[in-house]
């Protein structure tokens, strides 16, 4: 997707709301009440991540609803908004942007994402270079 395509998603993404869930749903999400983040909202938990540690999206996740006073955060809203960020900021360098983030250092299910720029072996890259570099 083209970076300017990308920006302009993000960009014109809903904000962040709250939503009190329908008994159904309710059931099926084991919550009464949900958070459906924005992109900058999963922008921000992710730039929040220090230098050479690695976060699993659950926590993301489980951080929000806290900071939002909630049962749970929407987990496919934050998976499309962490890969709709990752491709925006592989797609651009050294431009300072909010939606610039360190993909890299966010796993799902304590995995690297194959489905994330370069595939599993780019996020590992990613990974083991700033762990490298804090060793050093």
């Amino acid at each position: 997707m083209p970076t300017e395509t990308l920006l302009h998603k993000l960009q014109t993404a809903p904000a962040g709301t709250t939503h009190v869930l329908d008994a159904a749903k309710a059931a099926r999400m084991h919550a009464r009440t949900m958070y459906v983040p924005s992109p900058l909202d999963i922008a921000h938990a992710i730039q929040a991540i220090p230098y050479g540690e690695t976060r699993d999206l659950a926590d993301i996740r489980r951080a929000l609803a806290l900071h939002h006073q909630v049962d749970i955060t929407c987990p496919s809203r934050t998976t499309l908004y962490w890969k709709w960020l990752a491709a925006y900021s592989d797609s651009i360098h050294d431009a300072p942007s909010p939606y610039t983030i360190p993909w890299w250092r966010v796993l799902k299910h304590g995995k690297p994402h194959p489905t994330l720029p370069g595939g599993i072996a780019n996020h590992l890259r990613r990974i083991q270079a700033e762990v490298n570099h804090a060793d050093a």
